[in-house]
């Protein structure tokens, strides 16, 4: 496939799997993110610093995702888009959003929570397009695991893939934890 058939399928991709979200009914969603807090919490024992992020309103993700994480002694680190599109990190508390830390603030954590509209079984994520994620997790030291939080029929066998595209190591669904093909490994070295 071509850089323009990628970026067109990407684009069709995108268009399709937000509006099935928006489709989703608030008891759906909200059920879907409880199973999903289930999935994660229990993961997370014994780790210090995790990055996730703050939901749009059709994510799977949710605050009290971000509460559960924080009630475990974990420290969180939420992303904060700067005006070139790259994520800055700052620390999340119940209270609010503390100051941005810095881009590289992502490479001291221990395990990334990363927004995704679908995830293939060789880890290919599909983000929004803006492609602030696949520079921040660019940055990762091999070691740090990445999950793509997606509903289940949302983890699919294949996707489209550029040459800068970040695999993820797992998608975390409500249904359970996946293990997928995409593995810290796999991502270049910094």
């Amino acid at each position: 496939m071509s850089p323009d058939e990628t970026h067109a399928e990407k684009a069709r991709l995108r268009a399709e799997l937000l509006a099935a979200r928006r489709q989703r009914s608030a008891g759906d969603l909200e059920q879907a993110r409880a199973a999903l807090r289930a999935v994660i919490l229990p993961r997370v024992s014994g780790l210090s610093v995790v990055a996730a992020y703050l939901p749009m309103r059709t994510e799977p993700g949710s605050v009290e995702l971000l509460a559960g994480l924080a009630a475990q002694g974990v420290r969180v680190l939420v992303p904060v888009t700067m005006p070139d599109r790259d994520l800055d990190w700052a620390p999340w508390s119940v209270d609010g959003v503390g100051a941005g830390m810095g881009v590289d603030a992502i490479t001291a954590t221990e395990l990334v929570l990363a927004p995704a509209l679908a995830v293939a079984s060789d880890g290919t994520r599909l983000g929004r397009g803006g492609g602030s994620y696949d520079r921040a997790l660019s940055r990762l030291p091999r070691h740090v695991r990445v999950a793509a939080l997606v509903f289940d029929d949302e983890v699919v066998d294949s996707l489209p893939r550029n040459r800068w595209d970040v695999p993820v190591a797992a998608a975390a669904t409500p249904g359970g934890w996946i293990e997928l093909a995409g593995n810290p490994e796999m991502r270049p070295d910094r």
